[in-house]
């Protein structure tokens, strides 16, 4: 117990004597300065004031921006390939990778000789249809009154033609009985005068005879001459043609019997004669039955309904042309002509379009980047020619995240860095994109950039700046003077007034690399503590120590 309460007893002695020990330290560093400084008059005023170092600047006025910092790629402002239009050998190649380029001139050239007699017919073609599209302006209204002269011409004719049939046709059947029924008479009484010897009034008879036969034979012959003209003109059936030429053969017959009876009184009769006499009187009497049965059946009317048909046919055609004529066809004529001449000079364009195809032109101006056949190699639609870049404008494309997108407008302006380049560039925003790449939630923003000199190449790695907002007159100061109140979130600086400390509350602008807007709590040339601030109170002096 003894040892327990002895222990005890140091222990608390040590304590006492640590706390006498921290106590005698801390009144010697409080009295350290007194015996540092010499003694002098100002010594017993300034000998219980601590002076805190610190480092100032002063406000000052100038401008700071507030800028989006992207990265992107430099890309050519277009970049084409070239294909040909039609397949073919290539014949002609003007031109070679990294060549230089004016838009429309000839790259190259793909065998053409059919394509050139493709255009030669078409110009054929043309020419032909020219001249058809002039003749019928010329000609189609004249034709249709040609037409309609004809057709009035064939009407009157086929009306003439029916009135013949109808003068002709009954009085040629009953004048052919007759003169079939004379000649058999005749016929008969000189078979009777042959057989009971001839006289002078039988010769003089048989004379007679002989010139009816001649009269009947010359009728005949002319009846026979107009019904073939009908026939032809279509205005009689064959039936009465044919009956035309019988009457023909039987004035023909006729004339023979009535020579040979004349001969027959001069020479006397015999029995060879009587019974040729014989057989021209049954000849007779046939023809006579011929007439006969040819009255009976009426066959003239159907001449005339042929004719009747005629004037129909010929009245129908003249109707049909004056119809022509009412509607003005020759118009519609005009018109196909025309359509064929323009049909015509579509085709010659089309040629001569496949033709021009022939020959590749560059579509842009620019460089040519490759260039995928060699002279005589095979060019197909299907696959590019060339590659053509131009570089005069190249773009940089950078990716700008949601947030960013309504601080940015077309045509503002930004500055670009390239590695490898000294010289900082200026550009303008030409491209927003509408849409955002859902995985990213970004949207792509060209920037447009001049590049006359070629000095800025596709695929290179740009760093664009694009100001937000800028304040050219605004009064500044360092970030790092700035003291957030944890309690207000509000920001604070320490302003140095006759060598003390004054705690300012200030309302932050823009913030740019180390430097701040203060929009309000300070103004331009107070000195501002960017060092030693935080250990600062308000009210406290304090010692310049700026470098």
């Amino acid at each position: 117990m003894f040892l327990q309460g002895r222990l005890k007893g140091e222990n608390k002695l040590k304590k006492v004597l640590i706390v006498i020990v921290i106590v005698l330290v801390i009144a010697a560093i409080i009295a350290a300065p007194r015996f540092l400084k010499p003694e002098g008059p100002e010594t017993s005023q300034t000998a219980a004031v601590v002076l805190k170092p610190v480092e100032i600047t002063k406000a000052k006025r100038g401008e700071i921006r507030s800028e989006l910092e992207l990265s992107g790629t430099i890309q050519a402002e277009s970049q084409v390939s070239v294909f040909p239009k039609i397949a073919g050998r290539l014949v002609v190649l003007t031109v070679d990778e990294g060549d230089s380029v004016k838009k429309g001139v000839p790259l190259a050239t793909v065998e053409h000789e059919e394509l050139e007699l493709a255009v030669q017919q078409a110009e054929a073609t043309l020419e032909a249809a020219e001249t058809a599209y002039s003749q019928a302006k010329q000609l189609a209204k004249v034709r249709v009154q040609s037409q309609i002269s004809q057709a009035k011409a064939q009407f009157r004719a086929a009306e003439i033609a029916l009135q013949q049939v109808v003068d002709l046709s009954e009085i040629r059947t009953v004048t052919q009985i007759e003169q079939a029924q004379a000649a058999l008479e005749s016929l008969v009484a000189n078979l009777e005068k042959i057989k009971s010897g001839a006289r002078d009034e039988d010769r003089q008879q048989a004379q007679a005879g002989l010139s009816q036969a001649d009269a009947n034979l010359a009728n005949a012959k002319s009846n026979h001459t107009r019904m073939l003209q009908l026939f032809q003109n279509g205005a009689i059936s064959q039936q009465s043609l044919e009956g035309a030429k019988t009457q023909l053969d039987i004035a023909v017959a006729q004339h023979k019997i009535a020579a040979e009876q004349l001969q027959l009184i001069d020479n006397g009769a015999r029995s060879e004669d009587i019974q040729a006499m014989e057989a021209q009187v049954q000849q007779a009497e046939a023809s006579l039955r011929l007439a006969q049965r040819q009255a009976t059946t009426r066959s003239w009317e159907k001449d005339i309904e042929l004719a009747h048909s005629q004037v129909e046919t010929a009245k129908a055609a003249l109707t049909s042309a004056e119809a022509l004529k009412t509607a003005k066809s020759w118009e519609a004529e005009i018109t196909s002509a025309k359509t064929a001449r323009t049909q015509a000079y579509v085709a010659l364009k089309l040629a001569q379009k496949r033709l021009s195809d022939a020959t590749i032109h560059a579509p842009i101006s620019g460089i040519i980047s490759r260039r995928y056949l060699d002279l005589g190699g095979m060019a197909l639609p299907t696959a590019p020619l060339f590659e053509i870049v131009n570089i005069d404008t190249v773009k940089a494309t950078v990716d700008v995240i949601e947030a960013h997108l309504n601080q940015l407008a077309l045509n503002q302006r930004a500055l670009i860095e390239v590695d490898g380049i000294s010289a900082q560039m200026s550009g303008s925003v030409v491209f927003i994109s509408p849409t955002l790449m859902p995985a990213r939630r970004t949207a792509t923003v060209e920037v447009g950039i001049d590049n006359p000199d070629g000095t800025l190449k596709p695929g290179m790695f740009a760093k664009v700046t694009i100001p937000i907002k800028i304040h050219a007159d605004a009064i500044l100061i360092s970030r790092a003077s700035l003291i957030e109140d944890a309690n207000t979130k509000t920001q604070n600086v320490f302003v140095i007034e006759n060598g003390v400390s004054q705690r300012r509350a200030v309302e932050i602008g823009l913030l740019r690399g180390g430097e701040a807007e203060v929009l309000n709590g300070l103004a331009e040339g107070e000195a501002v503590v960017v060092a030693g601030q935080h250990s600062l109170k308000q009210g406290e002096r304090v010692r310049v120590v700026n470098p």
